[in-house]
């Protein structure tokens, strides 16, 4: 009945291991880094080292009253773990993951922290800018005016760590808890196994008078392979809804927001006005849609155009998975039991977990998991073993034709030797030109791609550039903070970050791809026409194949532009673009946001701003990264004259030279080839099963 996402990736993930650890008894690849004797190839230890580093981020978002403790209890906890308690204006951010007990560790404000917050207290909502700054100044008077519980011992709390028990938990995030005024944060730590690299980001409201907390919100959101926004049913997508996804979710990225609409039981069981599933999915898609045309911004169009949102009962799925004892020996639970049974015809734990659709939200969380997390921890491993197991199969196949010609020679007339000798000579002569000539095409066709590719991408920056200077020079008032116009700021660095350099990017490496495929197939067909003239008893088609296989492959290993850091960790093209521009006004943003700036110091600040947003224009230089394609290029080209030269005409020359030198003991050879053939038909054979075996466990990975 439960669809528990987290003990399904931690299974995947021993699948993962599973797998390689298959790989190695195969020896497709080694048990440890140090027992690698290919530098390409990925070791066991390096897997499992990816998966115990790798960690699940799952952000939460949505106001009071929405039902998150409800629905975290049940998607993370399947109990009543958290207390479902009313929170301040400002609860605390609260990140949830594994730990050997449990225990809670909350994180206090430090002291100039704590003095923002008593500053921003002594402001009058009548000077606030805007409802979201009003907003901010409101939940400074709440929290400050709730510190007076911890009296003259206050300043020593600041700054500091406080472990504490699970059941003081409602102390730091309650409406009445005695830390609330001054906890940052707190981490609760859980002793599930399936918690273990995972976090679940409970993200505090959106009108976080801290400036450093709500950046540590933005920094969550980002990095977040999954953002959860939960909707209330009885009133969704309503003006706080609004807030919160106009200030949080621009900062998330495209395609990892995923809507909920909890407690949908409500207007489903009305009496007056009834609303089934659809309806009530409808109305909240056509209401997003609305507030994203209002407000003008294409980044939120961009981000939740495909938003689906999923009405769903997290109680009573929480009611589905608690033992019936609990729910019997709860006032609170057994009503809300027989309530739901009563609206629902329902009697059993079965049909209250179906009715609570939390199973399709769960599905929908995963799928949006695997896209994040498919390409880097699972596809990357099980590609490059792939890659391993392919290379031994080629290796085996290689040293088999060897063989066959080998074979071919020592059955051939002594007189057809010298003739062959020539025609290895000209075939070596052929290919190396050709390769030459690839070389030379590829060179071409990348210089191109870098150059119009640098165009592009700094015509992107600048025309961003220029809407943000825009911004700035019309729209940001004398009387105005700096707050009233960082979100359009925001909007438009997200977007360049996020959609536009990285579709302009994928673009390039797509075409720079193609191009280069073009030019080795060119080449491939040229190579096979000179083997088969020159060798006509070699097994040419299965070596050019084989060979086309792995430089394919190698390619989808990685991105065209990426490269190696000093620590080996793939450094991608995404990666720079991310480098370039995080941050790029953090410096002149920090500590203006909550000022109203006189007139005599806006000039300066305005400067300021302009100059940061100018220098994003000036230093943004993608030329030395791009260029990393040329070595991309110089490994195709090193693989290819490797292959045919190393591996293939220089072998089969100083085999021919073997034989001519073995003349008088031809029979002694040939019957000593044929019994080594004989052993390689049987390790084909043992490769043949290994694949069988590797690709049966490949497909409970999928």
């Amino acid at each position: 009945m439960e669809h528990n996402l987290f003990e399904e990736l931690q299974a995947k993930k021993q699948q993962l291991v599973a797998f390689a650890t298959k790989a190695v008894e195969y020896g497709w690849i080694s048990a440890t880094k140090e027992e690698s004797t290919n530098k390409g190839i990925i070791s066991l230890e390096e897997i499992k080292e990816k998966i115990e580093k790798d960690t699940l981020t799952i952000g939460v978002i949505g106001q009071m009253k929405c039902g998150k403790s409800t629905f975290l209890n049940s998607f993370v906890f399947k109990d009543n773990v958290l207390p479902a308690a009313t929170t301040p204006m400002t609860a605390a951010l609260s990140v949830i993951t594994y730990g050997e007990k449990e225990h809670i560790v909350a994180e206090f404000y430090t002291a100039d922290e704590w003095a923002e917050q008593k500053i921003q207290a002594l402001r009058e909502e009548s000077e606030a800018t805007d409802t979201l700054d009003a907003s901010k100044i409101k939940a400074a008077k709440e929290l400050v005016s709730k510190a007076h519980k911890l009296g003259t011992s206050l300043d020593s709390y600041l700054g500091k760590t406080k472990e504490d028990s699970f059941g003081q938990l409602i102390e730091y995030v309650g409406a009445e808890g005695k830390y609330v005024s001054i906890t940052k944060s707190v981490t609760i730590y859980y002793p599930n196994e399936y918690l273990k690299g995972v976090e679940v980001v409970d993200t505090p409201g959106f009108n976080d008078p801290i400036v450093s907390r709500e950046e540590r919100t933005k920094a969550f959101l980002a990095k977040a392979d999954v953002v959860i926004m939960m909707l209330y049913a009885g009133r969704p997508f309503d003006a706080t809804d609004r807030d919160i996804i106009f200030k949080n979710v621009r900062q998330c990225g495209i395609g990892k927001v995923l809507v909920g609409i909890n407690k949908y039981d409500i207007p489903y069981c009305s009496e007056t006005n009834p609303e089934d599933e659809n309806q009530i999915k409808d109305y909240v898609k056509q209401e997003i849609k609305k507030a994203c045309r209002e407000c003008n911004d294409n980044t939120l169009v961009e981000i939740l155009n495909d938003v689906e949102p999923i009405p769903l009962s997290a109680e009573m799925a929480l009611l589905s998975e608690l033992p019936m004892s609990k729910i019997t020996s709860s006032d609170s639970f057994e009503f809300a039991w027989k309530r739901h049974c009563s609206n629902f015809g329902i009697s059993t734990q079965t049909e209250m977990y179906r009715w609570s659709h939390i199973d399709q939200f769960i599905k929908a969380v995963q799928n949006m998991i695997d896209n994040e997390k498919g390409k880097i921890l699972f596809k990357k491993p099980i590609n490059a073993i792939l890659a391993a197991g392919e290379k031994i199969k080629t290796d085996n196949e290689d040293a088999l034709s060897l063989l066959s010609n080998k074979i071919t020679l020592l059955l051939a007339p002594d007189s057809d030797l010298e003739e062959r000798e020539e025609k290895l000579s000209k075939a070596k002569k052929r290919i190396l030109k050709k390769i030459d000539y690839l070389e030379e095409d590829l060179n071409a066709e990348i210089r191109n791609l870098v150059g119009k590719g640098k165009n592009e991408l700094e015509d992107i920056v600048d025309a961003s550039c220029r809407r943000m200077l825009n911004i700035v020079q019309n729209e940001w008032g004398t009387f105005k903070s700096f707050d009233s116009i960082s979100p359009r700021l925001d909007t438009e660095l997200q977007a360049l970050k996020t959609r536009k350099l990285k579709r302009a990017t994928e673009n390039i490496s797509k075409d720079c791809e193609n191009k280069i495929k073009r030019s080795i197939k060119e080449f491939f067909s040229d190579t096979e026409d000179i083997l088969l003239k020159y060798l006509p008893d070699f097994n040419n088609k299965d070596f050019i194949k084989s060979t086309q296989n792995n430089i394919t492959m190698d390619m989808g290993k990685s991105d065209l532009f990426s490269y190696a850091n000093d620590d080996e960790e793939e450094i991608t093209w995404g990666d720079v673009i991310g480098s370039i521009c995080n941050g790029a006004l953090n410096g002149v943003t920090l500590g203006l946001w909550e000022k109203t700036i006189d007139s005599i110091s806006h000039s300066g600040i305005k400067k300021d701003v302009s100059d940061e947003i100018n220098s994003i224009s000036r230093e943004f230089d993608p030329k030395p990264y791009l260029n990393q394609a040329f070595k991309s290029k110089d490994k195709i080209i090193e693989y290819v004259r490797n292959r045919f030269i190393n591996e293939l005409i220089e072998p089969l020359q100083k085999q021919l030279t073997s034989v001519r030198s073995k003349i008088n003991n031809k029979e002694q050879e040939l019957h000593n080839a044929k019994e080594e053939c004989k052993v390689l038909e049987e390790t084909k054979r043992d490769i043949a099963r290994q694949i069988e075996d590797i690709q049966a466990l490949q497909t409970e990975l999928s």
